[in-house]
């Protein structure tokens, strides 16, 4: 019989003045953890369980402490409390649908210390299954949990056996053009402000989260219909020329 695995770790270690009594009890039952000097290091060696056990008693007094907003993670909790019965002394959570990222954005969104959280599972077998290895990352923002996996990266890569590089850009047949780099906005802007010595625009910070922001506030603002239908043109031709090449 082969057992399957999925060993994990968690990254950065996670500070415990960020963690709320509710979120530590959660996180101690879905991982192992060691002290980092005042934070967690939090890992699974078999894989983070997705249902935990928690004292009804105790569950009431951390809600009732719990001075973080309410999510999705507290919001659960208190509908599955509602539905108790008074001789119950134990709730059994399963945490499968929202996952351990749920948590971690919840800390996230109140730490200054964390802007992310990488969790990064890699899946074994002790068995050599052909669908029992591969790997996985989950990448864990204040806005965003994004996932991918060595499957993803497997049909990327067959894209590229069966379309070539030409043509497995993103959204196949779909290329880019330009690019806008923070770093050259970030060039420019300190020019823009050494010849503008001596003015407001000089004096003034720019910050990477501006520029950023500027460059989602310009995009949708630019009409390039007229230069892309010029490049279009030019694309057409240089194809019309290289298959005149190819057939002479």
């Amino acid at each position: 019989m082969a057992d399957y695995h999925s060993p994990t770790v968690v990254r950065p270690s996670i500070p415990l003045a960020a963690i709320t009594p509710l979120e530590h009890a959660l996180l101690c039952q879905m991982f192992e953890h060691e002290s980092d000097g005042d934070a967690s290091y939090f890992f699974a060696s078999e894989g983070p369980s997705d249902t935990v056990w928690l004292d009804i008693a105790d569950i009431k007094s951390m809600l009732a402490d719990e001075l973080a907003p309410s999510g999705p993670v507290v919001e659960m909790i208190r509908a599955k409390l509602a539905d108790v019965s008074p001789d119950e002394a134990e709730l059994e959570l399963d945490l499968s649908d929202l996952g351990e990222g749920a948590i971690f954005q919840q800390i996230i969104r109140r730490c200054e210390e964390l802007d992310h959280v990488v969790i990064t599972s890699a899946w074994t077998c002790t068995k050599m299954r052909p669908d029992g290895f591969g790997g996985s990352v989950t990448v864990v923002t204040a806005d965003h949990i994004l996932s991918s996996s060595t499957s993803e990266m497997e049909a990327r890569l067959l894209d590229r056996c069966d379309y070539g590089d030409l043509g497995c850009a993103p959204g196949h047949g779909k290329h880019s053009v330009l690019t806008l780099k923070e770093a050259e906005i970030r060039s420019m802007a300190a020019n823009i402000q050494q010849a503008c010595e001596g003015t407001d625009a000089a004096g003034v910070t720019v910050t990477d989260e501006q520029i950023r922001q500027a460059c989602f506030a310009l995009i949708p603002t630019l009409d390039l219909d007229e230069q892309l239908r010029d490049l279009e043109s030019s694309t057409a031709m240089t194809a019309i020329r290289l298959a005149r090449a190819a057939s002479a």
